[in-house]
């Protein structure tokens, strides 16, 4: 697209005006930031009105790959884009929101790290290290408390080998932390690194350790988002948070279920997702009706396309409009059947006076916006707390008539009197009464 209109002037001769260079910087700013980084910076050269303008842009991406993938003498490119990448860094003006580094060696990435924190006092800091053959094994030697900047609140490491934990030390401030296909020496660097952010309240694991020496240790006041994926090589994980209501558990875990401790009151599960020996992704979540709740925008954001087979179990209260637009969002995320859906009612689930349930509405137009989609399936449903409220049997009522639930839903009643017992279990044949012929293998059964 080019940066220039033309205008026919009265005399019909056609002449360049440059309309955009005439816009606020405000605008001009928001124009160049929907841009890569390369090619903002390349805006200078348009005009002196366009020289500073990316300098003052809140995100920036310096990715190494595309200027050395294809070259021979890949050492003494390395060196020059290296020095273009902290010119860039070191030209920009003001802070940063947040930066993302594709790199391939150590070289000038300490330099970068000290100067995004704190000269531009970075709050979003993402390290993406490709390995190839040069440096495949080639450990990352952070100095001491690299991330210990007290702007820096979010830190995303990938692909990298650490020996020691003491680029993490004073870590306070951090309130996000991602480290995917990390190789530690042993679980202890890992447990060390983790004891010095005590912040954190997301937490994204997928780490391999070369010696098995005991258990991943996770304890955290404030931890809000647990998501742990493909720990080799440690001996089980204890979990101790009582803040947690997020727990995603991804891929293979190479232990078994006695070697998971779990010590978080907001989480309930009842199904035993390692029974079936298969070991699918799980994810236990208690809904928040906090108006802004961490955890739930970074589990929504940024899980995609990785719950393939994958169970859910879900605290929810029903009378509350939040958590089931958040249930509906998270049950989005699945673009393929899920395996199992657990839902837990929570107490405050009580039948609600006459009146009172204009929220009830929401299921009953479920043919107009089906819930949470037209395409979404789930093999199995189980409820629990099922009180027999108005709430809960038309969120039961919508998924049946929707065909939603392919093969079984369960409804537990054990927990209740006899004579409520008996209600529930009334409910249950009215539920049973809307199956149609084309879903004569479906079974809704109390237990």
């Amino acid at each position: 697209m080019s940066l220039f209109v033309y205008e026919r002037r009265f005399d019909s001769s056609s002449d360049p005006v440059d309309w955009i260079s005439k816009l606020p910087s405000d605008v001009l700013l928001m124009i160049i930031s929907r841009l890569s980084t390369e090619e903002a910076v390349r805006t200078s050269l348009v005009s002196k009105r366009w020289e500073h303008l990316w300098k003052h842009m809140s995100h920036l991406v310096l990715d190494i790959r595309k200027k050395i993938t294809n070259s021979n003498n890949t050492l003494h490119v390395w060196n020059r884009v290296a020095t273009l990448m902290t010119k860039i860094i070191n030209n920009h003006r003001g802070r940063l929101e947040s930066c993302v580094i594709h790199h391939y060696s150590n070289g000038m990435l300490n330099t970068w790290i000290q100067s995004l924190t704190v000269v531009k006092q970075t709050k979003h800091l993402t390290l993406i290290h490709h390995v190839g053959l040069r440096n495949f094994g080639e450990f990352i030697e952070f100095p001491p408390n690299s991330f210990s900047y007290p702007g820096l609140t979010s830190l995303s490491l990938s692909t990298l080998m650490i020996r020691t934990s003491h680029s993490f030390n004073n870590c306070q401030f951090l309130k996000t932390l991602k480290i995917t296909c990390m190789l530690a020496p042993d679980v202890g660097v890992v447990n060390r690194v983790l004891a010095s952010c005590p912040s954190l309240e997301v937490l994204v694991l997928n780490l391999t350790c070369k010696n098995k020496n005991g258990p991943l240790k996770i304890e955290n006041n404030r931890l809000k988002l647990l998501k742990v994926s493909l720990c080799e090589h440690i001996d089980g994980i204890q979990v101790s948070s009582p803040s947690l209501h997020i727990l995603a558990i991804k891929e293979i875990l190479f232990f078994g279920r006695d070697k998971f401790v779990l010590r978080s009151p907001r989480l309930q599960f009842n199904r035993n997702f390692w029974l079936t020996r298969t070991f699918l992704p799980h994810i236990s979540y208690n809904i928040s009706q906090d108006e802004i709740c961490i955890g739930h925008e970074e589990f929504v954001v940024n899980t995609c396309g990785d719950l393939w087979g994958a169970s859910l179990s879900v605290s929810v209260d029903l009378m509350n409009p939040r958590q089931v637009k958040r249930l509906r969002q998270v049950l989005l995320l699945w673009t393929s059947e899920m395996a199992e859906l657990e839902i837990l009612f929570k107490n405050d689930n009580a039948p609600s006076e006459k009146g009172e349930s204009s929220h009830n509405k929401f299921w009953e137009d479920n043919y107009k916006d089906p819930f949470p989609n037209a395409e979404f399936r789930v093999n199995t449903v189980w409820m629990h707390n099922f009180s027999g409220s108005e709430e809960e049997f038309s969120l039961a009522a919508c998924l049946i008539r929707q065909g939603t639930v392919v093969k079984n839903m369960m409804i537990k009643t054990t927990s209740f009197s006899a004579r409520k017992k008996l209600e529930i279990e009334t409910a249950v044949a009215q539920l049973q009464a809307l199956q149609t012929q084309d879903q004569r293998e479906l079974t809704i059964k109390c237990f």
